[in-house]
């Protein structure tokens, strides 16, 4: 098994624009790999697509388990940790995981529902108007029948909230498949510091998504491309978080 040792003991510093470069690098270098990642991925994809119901569908929940474990072992892989599947890295993961997962979904339920707050101290009928057109563009959103101004917008909060909500339990999950301890406050305060360039590259990283929906929708190709695009942006979108993670660790 390849042993990873820490490079780093205090707060990392690194250049957003380097780390995205580094990213490509790898893709480039390991052309092959990567090709083979991106057929997989949009396999698993369009099996989800072709899911009767989409994630109402009790089906959805096997598609999940096999699109976990999907990119556990690629993690494995990349760094080079056998066995490729290991059932106690992969069950360790889930704690973590299962943690950001609850967390993402509380604070974007509070972000959704936040605005009912005025409506309960009895603001008038202007603010009303206001929450209804709020409520359409969630809706829309989830519809994929937002203007791009809103994608474009709610986009950006996301990214706002991602170095807490995304960038940071992400490095802890990565750690707990290379079978290492590392919480929340433990890559938070690693990542310190960094908070705009976490945005920088949350935003970089999303942004292209918004564009394929959008092309999809205007070239009527019934989600199509944008499965496509994204299966691509998926797998350049984890070799990033693996390049940061590498910011805390290297292989020796």
């Amino acid at each position: 098994m390849t042993e990873l040792k820490t490079v780093k003991n205090g707060i990392i510093h690194f250049n957003p624009l380097r780390l995205l470069a580094s990213a490509w690098l790898y893709v480039v270098a390991n052309l092959l790999f990567c090709l083979c990642l991106l057929v997989t991925n949009w396999a698993y994809l369009l099996i989800f697509k072709a899911i009767h119901g989409g994630i109402s569908n009790p089906l959805s929940l096997l598609w999940l388990i096999g699109y976990y474990i999907f990119w556990c072992v690629f993690y494995r892989y990349y760094y080079g940790l056998r066995p490729y599947f290991f059932f106690k890295a992969i069950s360790g993961s889930l704690r973590p995981s299962t943690k950001a997962m609850l967390l993402l979904f509380l604070i974007m339920l509070i972000i959704a529902f936040m605005p009912m707050v005025p409506l309960l101290l009895g603001y008038d009928e202007l603010y009303l108007d206001f929450y209804e057109r709020y409520m359409q563009a969630l809706e829309g959103l989830s519809g994929k029948t937002a203007p791009l101004s809103v994608v474009l917008l709610i986009y950006f909060v996301f990214s706002l909230l991602a170095p807490p909500l995304i960038c940071k339990p992400y490095m802890s999950w990565i750690a707990s498949l290379c079978r290492r301890s590392l919480s929340f406050a433990e890559a938070g305060d690693r990542l310190r510091g960094n908070y705009w360039k976490l945005v920088f590259i949350s935003f970089v990283l999303v942004i292209p998504e918004a564009m394929a929906s959008e092309a999809d929708k205007l070239w009527q190709l019934q989600d199509w491309f944008n499965y496509g695009f994204n299966a691509l942006l998926f797998v350049y979108v984890n070799i990033v978080f693996a390049k940061m993670y590498d910011l805390f660790y290297v292989k020796n």
